[in-house]
């Protein structure tokens, strides 16, 4: 793996949800970064955390998006969504809304103590969903804060080989989730990783644009980590 395989990412915040900066900077920061392609992928309806995109939202959003890929050069900006995977595992926008983005990362964000058959349940259906392209940060652990929760990794694995649904090594240096151990594993087992940064900042010369630092990875469907134009920061 060098510098020049990393192509593009896959899971980014703006100012439409809870990161800090416009569709434009976020694009203009990726495609400095000589990338091909970066998706916006700002929070659903039912994110749990405040900051959250309504559907019209969204629809505004997508609009914007393709406003700004049109008269952008040297990159695709893609329109996408990080959508909540509900308990019962359906999403959080109607079918024909999400037909309309180009790239669709699924995650769970609340109700994270369910059993490990449920969540288990919970997940597969979200990957059998036709429109969903990834799982976003699949076990939902964040280090030395949230253990992971409760679920069948072979079974999410098995799952995600059949659907051909990506899962995610997200690269906040807080969360590297999937880990090393279980994303061999995935990929052993026929899935397809996809790397992302899951961006919320900017960063300048190795730290945060108001502070931090940089994070440990970016994202390529084919290709792996490296350090990237974005802080994946949230807050």
């Amino acid at each position: 793996m060098r510098l020049e395989d990393i192509r593009g990412d896959l899971h980014c915040h703006t100012i439409a949800s809870d990161g800090h900066y416009t569709v434009e900077e976020m694009s203009s920061a990726a495609r400095e970064r000589g990338y091909e392609y970066l998706a916006i992928t700002d929070h659903s309806a039912s994110h749990g955390f405040g900051n959250d995109v309504s559907p019209e939202q969204l629809n505004r959003l997508i609009e914007h998006v393709h406003e700004v890929n049109a008269r952008t050069e040297r990159i695709e900006v893609l329109a996408g969504s990080e959508v909540n995977v509900m308990p019962d595992g359906s999403l959080d926008y109607e079918d024909e809304l999400l037909s309309q983005l180009d790239w669709v990362i699924a995650s769970v964000h609340t109700s994270f103590g369910m059993g490990e058959q449920a969540m288990t349940e919970r997940v597969i259906a979200a990957m059998e969903h036709p429109l969903v392209d990834a799982i976003g940060h699949p076990t939902g652990r964040l280090i030395q804060s949230r253990d992971p929760y409760e679920i069948d990794l072979e079974a999410l694995f098995e799952a995600a080989a059949r659907t051909r649904t990506m899962l995610e090594i997200n690269g906040n240096p807080d969360r590297r989730d999937l880990s090393d151990v279980h994303a061999r594993a995935a990929a052993e087992a026929g899935a397809m990783i996809v790397i992302d940064s899951d961006a919320h900042r900017i960063w300048t010369s190795g730290t945060c644009a108001g502070g931090g630092h940089r994070s440990p990875g970016v994202a390529d469907g084919r290709a792996g980590a490296t350090p990237g134009p974005y802080r994946s920061c949230a807050g």
